[in-house]
């Protein structure tokens, strides 16, 4: 009895969890799409599947049926014109299919936008002109928000036109856009993709900048050359004392202050005796001291030192 009961309530948990799976499993309609009236695929081949349409005119609205289009076993309902935002629904007894949601037009309900920065400006172009501002003539526009790179957008701007300038932004600053259409002061449609640009400087600009960093740095280095002049003028005793080699003394000084020089006995060496000389002053011949009466009789003497003596 306890195995059947057991079994029993396997069974009723295995069925009720079949049919929550299943019920998660209904397809979604397919290929739906807005003009004139909302068209869509059927999810299956299988019959017994109804289809609810619903729409709202802005995000902050709360989605409503359309009269005639709810569990409706048709693939086409009529819809009112204006800016709306419609999504479609399968239902198949208690089960839901997830929505699929389309825009009023057959065009994007995003805008597609583009960045172009300047000095100081950031100017953003709408490129596609949406059948919203056709249908709606000065009750549509865009809603532009901005700010900085990181930071949340809270800046808000509107314009009917596809090209809207934001002016004084910060050079060098990195900023943010984010575009929406706009019906009766409405969001509609949803936020197009969110586009940065840096904000750049004009060449005009530029060149300005290189030429007062050129003339500034000239500047700063004639002062500091007169500067550096001036400061050699006043020093340069000193400085040419400082960039004088340092004084050294002698190895023998050095030794001797420090003790090491070598003690060598001092011998006192006496002078040889000196020759006695007379001093020579004038030097002849013999025979130019000799007179000629008195050679003659010093030819006849043995020598002539006899003569040499008398005559001395």
């Amino acid at each position: 009895m306890l195995c059947l009961n057991g079994v029993l309530l396997f069974w009723t948990l295995c069925h009720v969890i079949r049919q929550a799976w299943s019920e998660e499993e209904l397809s979604s309609p397919r290929d739906v799409r807005v003009d004139s009236a909302v068209h869509w695929s059927p999810a299956t081949d299988s019959p017994g599947i109804k289809y609810t349409v619903q729409y709202r005119t802005s995000d902050l609205e709360k989605w409503h049926n359309i009269s005639g289009c709810v569990q409706t076993e048709l693939t086409t309902c009529n819809i009112q014109s204006g800016c709306v935002m419609v999504r479609v629904l399968a239902q198949e007894g208690n089960r839901t299919s997830r929505s699929v949601e389309a825009c009023r037009h057959a065009d994007s309900c995003s805008p597609e936008v583009q960045l172009t920065s300047k000095e100081g400006l950031l100017m953003v172009h709408m490129v596609k002109n949406n059948r919203l501002l056709e249908d709606n003539g000065d009750h549509f526009e865009y809603h532009v928000q901005y700010g900085r790179d990181g930071e949340e957008l809270k800046q808000d701007l509107y314009t009917s036109t596809s090209l809207k300038t934001i002016e004084r932004l910060d050079v060098g600053r990195r900023y943010c856009v984010q575009v929406r259409y706009s019906c009766y002061q409405k969001p509609f449609g949803t936020p197009s993709v969110q586009h940065c640009e840096s904000i750049q400087e004009s060449e005009r600009t530029q060149k300005k900048k290189i030429v007062a960093i050129g003339v500034t740095s000239t500047i700063l280095l004639g002062v500091m050359v007169v500067c550096l002049m001036l400061f050699i003028y006043r020093h340069h005793k000193k400085i040419k004392q400082f960039l004088q080699p340092p004084l050294r003394l002698p190895d023998h000084y050095c030794e001797y202050l420090s003790g090491v020089f070598p003690q060598q006995a001092l011998s006192l060496t006496t002078s040889p005796c000196e020759e006695r000389h007379d001093l020579i002053s004038i030097i002849c011949l013999e025979e130019d001291l000799i007179p000629e009466s008195d050679r003659e009789q010093d030819y006849d003497s043995p020598n002539g030192l006899d003569f040499l003596d008398h005559y001395e």
